[in-house]
């Protein structure tokens, strides 16, 4: 072709990276400004946070022969990776009603919590934000719930249904009550927990569409209806 005359394979693919580069670069920049954004508005910026930052192409070489995928709610994927020679859960997320900002600022408050999925760090190089978290033999509640073919169904008995319960309440609890700006989740349901299949513990994650309380309030004005409607 007339127009690549003049170009060597390596002189196009090396534009081809710069030009990747470049993007990543915007996408960092951007994302970057959103989450601090989110934490000075979540604490005050008087917060340490305990998260690792990984770069596209740690991403990238983490999923390259995975094959196991949680799909959540929301256009919400889980992936399982290796990085640092250990597992992790990969979170991808293509929701556009999704805050993944917020969702990065208030997981990192709240990893120490037993009953919320810990957040090990995130990548800012894609146009949405990606989070990575521990790795737990998991499945959602939801798919224990209600996918008929599922075989672990029966070990959902009403005792380890309470036992669930129980723990989600928990960590709302702290959520409420403890944490340095008391946060409301607002998407509370069996897609947005996990179950420890190794431990059975529930763990809840995505906060995607929590909001804060302003200092001194107890309540707030919602800015309408949040979650799965219906």
């Amino acid at each position: 072709m007339p127009f690549l005359r003049g170009f060597t394979r390596k002189t196009l693919f090396s534009s081809a990276s710069a030009e990747r580069r470049k993007k990543e670069h915007y996408c960092y920049l951007k994302n970057g400004s959103e989450v601090l954004e989110e934490l000075l508005a979540l604490c005050d910026g008087n917060c340490r946070i305990p998260i690792r930052y990984f770069s596209a192409i740690e991403i990238h070489n983490a999923i390259k022969h995975s094959k196991t995928k949680m799909d959540l709610a929301g256009h919400v994927s889980m992936v399982t990776g290796s990085l640092d020679n250990r597992p992790v859960l990969i979170r991808f997320d293509t929701c556009e009603f999704n805050n993944i900002h917020r969702d990065i600022a208030i997981s990192a408050q709240m990893s120490h919590l037993k009953n919320v999925l810990r957040l090990i760090g995130c990548c800012l190089e894609f146009e949405k934000a990606v989070m990575v978290y521990e790795y737990v033999e998991g499945i959602s509640l939801f798919d224990l719930l209600f996918k008929k073919d599922n075989l672990n169904r029966k070990s959902l008995c009403w005792g380890n249904r309470l036992r669930v319960a129980r723990e989600v309440a928990s960590a709302i609890v702290f959520l409420h009550t403890e944490s340095t700006t008391p946060i409301i989740h607002r998407s509370i349901k069996p897609s947005n927990v996990i179950i420890d299949e190794k431990r059975g513990i529930a763990k809840i994650l995505n906060f995607s569409l929590s909001i804060s309380l302003p200092p001194g309030e107890l309540e707030v004005l919602d800015d309408g209806v949040s979650g799965t409607r219906g």
